[in-house]
C-alpha cells in the first residue's frame, strides 16, 4: 500500500436487512456484490452479519456491519472517503451507523458516534 495507516474500517449498522444494504452500497459506490463482497479499485467492501448481535445495546452488537479493507496501492484518502460516504448514506437513509477504525475522528460525526448523542 502506498500509505498504509488506514488499512481497515468496520462500520456497524443498526439494520438487519443485508440485501438492502448491499443494494444501497452497490448504487453508492458503483460496484457489484458477489455474495457478500464487492471489489472496488484498491478496496474490498464486505457486508456481514454480526455474530455478537444483541449481546447488549452497544453499537458493536448491532446486527450488521460493513468491512472496508484497503488493497495494495490504496491511499488513506480512498478508504477515508469511502467510509465517510457509507456513514453519511446510512444516516441519510435513517440507518444509524458507527465506524470503528484508527481514523474515526477524520469521519463525519467522529465516525457516527457523535450522532448517537451523549
Amino acid at each position: 500500500m502506498a500509505d498504509d495507516t488506514h488499512q481497515f474500517c468496520k462500520i456497524f449498522l443498526r439494520s438487519v436487512e443485508q440485501p438492502d444494504i448491499m443494494r444501497m452500497l452497490a448504487a453508492l459506490l458503483g460496484g457489484e456484490f458477489q455474495r457478500r463482497s464487492m471489489h472496488l479499485t484498491d478496496l474490498t467492501v464486505d457486508v456481514l452479519k454480526n455474530p455478537d448481535a444483541e449481546m447488549n445495546d452497544d453499537f458493536v452488537c448491532w446486527p450488521t456491519f460493513v468491512e472496508l479493507e484497503a488493497e495494495d496501492g490504496a491511499t488513506n484518502e480512498q478508504i477515508t472517503e469511502t467510509a465517510a460516504r457509507i456513514i453519511m448514506a446510512m444516516w441519510d437513509a435513517e440507518i444509524p451507523a458507527v465506524a470503528a477504525c484508527s481514523f474515526e475522528d477524520e469521519l463525519p460525526w467522529r465516525g457516527g458516534i457523535a450522532r448517537l448523542g451523549p
